[in-house]
């Protein structure tokens, strides 16, 4: 054996080196392959992992490796698209129907669509508060009549004529259906002063409408068991319709709840957060008691406790038969997940050890179950076995750096299925979100995933030799700028900024914080000033942004602002947010104060930010006429990490910057970077609405995945120094491939066969290149010219058009103006 290794080995030294390359690859088992591409994927070197993991599907025991392939890469179970705009999706008590509602004011619409291949529309009309009836032959909804006043739209879904009930209240909520024989409809209405439940016939005899006393409480909802025979109400000390979605207790929360049948109101009981079991008569709810509170089911007798709870809790579940309780606790800062018998007979064991918040969770099966995990503004789906613990990814987009945030999560009647509702395309900006269904019955065949990762590899490459290509003339530039980056030195401007505590405009800590700042800037030989103003949070309170400018040597009047807020919570320090974020632009000042570009870069801290983007859009105000910012990078939360990996996400309504973002990550740093289509509710928004669409920037990844984001305990411990260092190089890279470019032309129109635009603002421009072709491949031909003008003979009506300016360096516009041919 060992003579037969040795020959094999000479036999190998003796082959040219890419003939050895080759035949070590084929050495490799497709276990040792795709560990070699999980750690790959892991480290973020994508288009390494997709080779190993083509290789991997091609193997003759592709079978076993399929469903670790395709977890890695995005969904494990066919998923299809219902509706690009939908929220609050609601399945039939038999499975054959889903409701969702769309649209808000007076465009608010419920559509209901059968569930079979398409999804086909089954009814729809103008409404909100979808309920099915318990046997599923039917469905209705509140809507307001043209007079204004409320009424009830009920519609058989096997066919039938559809009829409206006027209602005399002015306001209704919480339309529920009950019972069979006779179908009945109850209905909160009133006002947040008085409240009450009415209920009537909608089959048999008896069409008037009567009212069920709520013993001086203001009912919140009414939630009705799956066999619809038997309902729960929630009372409350205010009204306030939200719509409750089972596992979350956050808008349907009160102290009280009660049994309800059509025939009366039975005792409140004190508890929050009650649910269903699915199949069966038993529901569960936390009865909370001061100091301690218990998980309580109650079944046809008299309720058990299941396990007695100390701090906070949330989100109970129970199981389809009734028997197990899943609730949420928080050990310490973040929410987990814990499993318990509900007769109390065994302690509860802990489900979930991610370091983010697991939430939400929901019984698929007895054993199988659904669970959140993140913050609300990215959340992502999983399935956990509750026999052995095993945890697996349920929905992503199926791109490599694209992220997917979650926010609705409705589970079949029959668990075969899950309704979410998702930016699965990344856009957070657009009001609307899309439904989609997961069939967990149905797996991703083969054919599918690799052409998935075949897309996926033909993307990241396309990324990469774009990048490298964009950095080529200036790459050495860049890695000299970007190895003077210190750890350490990032530590101290962290440390600095934390002793200073809280840095709310409220706290004595902001004009610490800014009267710091200067002067570190100024240290740097920075042009710095304060640029002041007076804002009001429960009175006049004088405060700062701080502006330090490095002069450009060839466009100066040219200006890309780095930014991010220094200012934190009232509650504490901030050391993620945003203490990160300044120590990241400072130290990427420094190396660039030595370092001036061909334009201006201005770093900008803001203040304000956690009050109300006040410093951002003081900044904007002020200087929207009078400076040309032709590019932004707001840089927010970016020093928090979930594992061993330094990743991060670009948040940017520019694509072009984004994709330099990627570039300048991947070629000068350790950072994986991701990206969202994000900008609302940061100084990123102000920066958008003063300048436009020229904004990119860092910050957090998974989005708001950060257990400590707005707490107390948001503090320096919690922080990966070295990740900020390696986002500093991302930044110092993004930044002088931005201000060493032409920025992106304006004025661009294409009618007939001509196009022209404005003249490129920079100086040393040799020419413009235009890339232009139909819808289905627009940038399929290329030309260039030297003028702002170009007609071509093959343009077509309809046809794509983009163009951008090269300056006497060989550096290309960092993104595209374009247009359509008219």
């Amino acid at each position: 054996m060992m003579l037969r290794r040795i020959a094999a080995l000479c036999a190998l030294a003796a082959l040219p080196l890419a003939a050895q390359q080759g035949a070590r690859q084929a050495t490799l088992t497709t276990a040792e392959r795709f560990d070699r591409a999980y750690f790959a994927w892991d480290a973020g070197r994508y288009d390494e992992a997709l080779v190993d993991l083509k290789a991997v599907l091609a193997a003759s025991d592709a079978d076993a490796w399929q469903d670790r392939v395709a977890e890695l890469t995005g969904e494990i179970y066919q998923t299809v698209e219902v509706a690009k705009d939908a929220r609050t999706p609601v399945w039939s008590a038999d499975g054959r129907h889903l409701a969702y509602a769309t649209g808000t004011g007076a465009a608010a619409k419920i559509v209901v669509v059968r569930n079979e291949a398409g999804f086909p529309v089954a009814t729809e009309g103008t409404g909100v508060n979808v309920s099915f009836a318990p046997d599923g032959r039917s469905v209705a909804w509140l809507y307001r009549s043209a007079a204004g006043r409320p009424a009830i739209r009920w519609v058989p879904l096997g066919g039938g004529e559809a009829q409206d009930i006027p209602l005399d209240a002015a306001s209704a909520s919480s339309l529920t259906l009950l019972g069979t024989a006779p179908l009945r409809v109850a209905l909160i209405v009133g006002d947040e002063n008085a409240s009450k439940i009415i209920v009537r016939d909608l089959t048999g005899n008896d069409g008037t409408w009567r009212e069920v006393a709520v013993a001086g409480r203001n009912p919140i909802q009414i939630l009705s068991s799956p066999n619809g025979r038997r309902a729960l109400v929630t009372l409350g000390e205010r009204s306030a319709f939200a719509r409750f979605v089972p596992g979350f207790a956050g808008g349907a929360r009160s102290d009280s709840f009660a049994e309800f049948t059509p025939t009366g109101l039975g005792a409140a009981m004190g508890g929050v957060s009650p649910v269903w079991a699915r199949s069966s008569s038993a529901f569960a709810w936390i009865e909370n008691g001061g100091e301690v509170a218990r998980v309580r089911v109650k079944r046809d007798g008299e309720p058990t406790t299941a396990a007695t709870l100390e701090g906070a809790f949330m989100n109970p579940a129970l199981s389809p038969d009734g028997r197990t309780v899943v609730f949420g606790q928080m050990p310490r800062e973040d929410w987990e997940l814990f499993a318990v018998p509900a007769d109390g007979s065994e302690s509860p064991r802990r489900l979930t050890h991610e370091i983010q918040h697991d939430l939400f969770p929901q019984f698929i099966s007895d054993e199988r179950l659904l669970g959140v995990i993140g913050e609300g503004r990215h959340r992502r789906s999983y399935l956990y076995d509750l026999s052995t613990g095993d945890r697996t990814r349920l929905f992503h987009n199926n791109t490599v750096r694209t992220v997917a945030p979650e926010y609705e999560w409705e589970v079949s009647p029959d668990g075969s299925r899950v309704a979410i509702v998702s930016e699965r395309d990344g856009d957070t900006v657009t009001p609307h979100r899309h439904l989609y269904v997961t069939d967990l019955g149905t797996k991703v065949p083969r054919t599918q995933l690799v052409a998935r990762v075949d897309s996926m590899l033909g993307a990241e490459r396309a990324l990469r030799e774009n990048g490298r290509r964009a950095f080529a003339p200036i790459a050495e530039q860049v890695r000299a700028a970007v190895a003077e980056v210190s750890t350490g030195r990032i530590y101290s401007y962290e440390k600095a900024l934390f002793e200073f505590d809280s840095k709310h405009i409220t706290q004595p800590g902001n004009w610490k914080a800014t009267d710091w700042l200067l002067a570190q800037y100024q240290s740097f030989g920075l042009d710095a000033h304060l640029q002041r103003f007076t804002t009001l949070q429960g009175g006049e309170i004088p405060v700062a942004n701080v502006v330090a400018t490095v002069k450009g040597t060839v466009n100066p009047e040219l200006i890309y602002v780095v930014g991010a807020h220094f200012d934190s919570r009232a509650e504490g320090p901030g050391a993620d947010d945003n203490t990160s974020g300044t120590a990241m632009i400072l130290e990427a000042a420094r190396v660039l104060a030595k370092r001036p570009l061909p334009a201006t870069v201005m770093f900008v801290a803001f203040t304000g930010e956690e009050s109300g983007l006040r410093g951002a859009r003081e900044f904007g105000r002020r200087m929207k006429d009078s400076i040309h910012v032709v590019g932004a990078l707001n840089n927010d939360m970016m020093g928090w990490s979930n594992d061993s990996r330094m990743d991060n996400t670009i948040r940017y309504s520019n694509t072009g910057i984004r994709d330099i973002q990627h570039a300048a990550a991947i070629q000068f740093s350790e950072l994986i970077t991701y990206d969202a289509f994000y900008y609302k509710s940061t100084d990123a928004h102000a920066l958008y609405d003063a300048w436009g669409d020229i904004v990119g920037g860092i910050g957090s990844y998974p989005i708001l995945g950060n257990p400590h984001y707005h707490q107390v305990h948001d503090v320096l411990e919690t922080i990966n120094h070295r990740q900020l260092a390696e986002t500093s190089k991302t930044t110092i890279a993004t930044i002088m491939l931005l201000a060493s470019s032409p920025s992106r032309l304006v004025g661009l129109t294409a009618a007939g066969k001509t196009a022209t635009w404005e003249r490129a603002v920079e100086k040393e421009i040799t020419g413009y290149i235009v890339r232009y072709g139909p819808a289905s491949n627009p940038m399929q031909y290329t030309s260039r010219v030297t003028n702002p003008r170009i007609t071509l003979n093959s343009l077509q009506p309809g046809w794509h058009i983009a163009v951008k300016a090269v300056n006497a360096k060989g550096m290309e516009g960092w993104d595209w103006a374009r247009a359509v041919v008219q």
